[in-house]
């Protein structure tokens, strides 16, 4: 398994993409953000995603160059057309939407459609409580069901995922939580079984509707679905995020309609200044955090973290020591970076 610094991955991944008629620019954010996923310990959403970028490229399906333009646009709502293109690129205007109107207003909502993968939650509602603001997204996933309902044994839902984050002083983040509403995103299955890995139990089911730790029998035909996290507590949260990413964003809800791959997305951002003093707020977050610290350890466990301490702890050791990437990834952007052109 190779380990590669992360500049050079960023640089590679930018021009792949820009071989493949991304603007330069545009390239550069997507690679750090991928990048920055594997940084946090996340391979998930990482490189791993080239090949299926690359591949939607070729097929059309993902537009290297959109016109992204408001559809609903008042004070405290807007409604933001990605025009096919890359989520990482459509988010980052809506990220960038929210916050500049949540400092006006206290509050603001802004819904994404027509936006292809948007990547790791947990970037977005840092950028906001990098600034100061509650960061808060949710996403559905229209034409990429992978998720059985709680008691279902068939694809029906997407892994819609959640994340929030609180901001801490001086621009620091008190705490990121990102969180699939599945037991796990279809991401981490794909590393295993890039890695030729089984997965635990209680994770996903085969086609036929049976328990399985192989990878394998999800993307088989017929295909395994992902198991809801929290069994019915998780349906729950995940019906919620169709209707507020799907649904209010205009993009859709899951169903069996034919559809191309999009993430519907809403983001939501408030100022808690709008609410009490930030150093209240502040030393109130500092309070609860250290009350929660205080716990004893339970057997087996050395301390309690905070909801992104470990993605920080990651980063700082991959930062020093370089980004493992498994050698079937590894593989897949050979071939990409072979076929476009570029020296990997």
């Amino acid at each position: 398994m190779p380990t590669v610094e992360p500049a050079t991955l960023e640089r590679l991944t930018q021009d792949i993409f820009v071989a493949h008629g991304v603007p330069s620019e545009d390239a550069a954010w997507i690679a750090t953000m991928l990048v920055r996923a594997n940084l946090r310990g996340h391979d998930s959403h990482g490189v791993i995603r080239i090949p299926q970028y690359v591949a939607n490229l070729k097929r059309g399906t993902l537009n290297p160059r959109p016109k992204l333009h408001l559809v609903v646009d008042t004070p405290t709502v807007a409604v933001l057309e990605g025009d096919g293109g890359f989520g990482q690129i459509v988010a980052r205007r809506g990220i960038a939407l929210a916050i500049e109107r949540a400092r006006a207003q206290g509050l603001a909502a802004v819904a994404l459609r027509g936006a292809n993968h948007v990547g790791r939650l947990a970037d977005y509602a840092e950028t906001a409580a990098r600034e100061g603001l509650v960061g808060l997204v949710w996403v559905n996933a229209r034409g990429g069901l992978n998720v059985a309902p709680w008691g279902g044994a068939a694809r029906r839902l997407g892994t819609n995922p959640h994340a929030i984050a609180i901001p801490g002083p001086n621009g620091t983040v008190a705490m990121s939580h990102d969180f699939a509403t599945s037991v796990w995103a279809e991401g981490k299955l794909r590393v295993k079984f890039n890695r030729g890995e089984s997965v635990p139990s209680g994770i996903m089911l085969n086609g036929r509707g049976e328990p399985s730790t192989d990878p394998r029998e999800y993307y088989a035909d017929p295909v395994g679905s992902l198991l809801t996290a929290g069994a019915h507590k998780g349906y729950g949260l995940s019906l919620a995020v169709e209707i507020l990413a799907g649904i209010l964003s205009g993009a859709g809800a899951a169903s069996d309609e034919p559809s191309v791959f999009r993430n519907g997305t809403l983001i939501v951002c408030l100022d808690p200044a709008r609410f009490l003093p930030p150093a209240e707020f502040h030393a109130q977050v500092t309070a609860l955090l250290g009350w929660v610290r205080s716990a004893p350890p339970a057997a087996g466990a050395k301390e309690i973290l905070v909801p992104g301490e470990p993605e920080a702890r990651t980063e700082r050791q991959r930062r020093a020591d370089g980004i493992p990437v498994d050698d079937e990834t590894w593989r897949q952007i050979g071939e990409c970076a072979a076929e476009a052109g570029v020296h990997a």
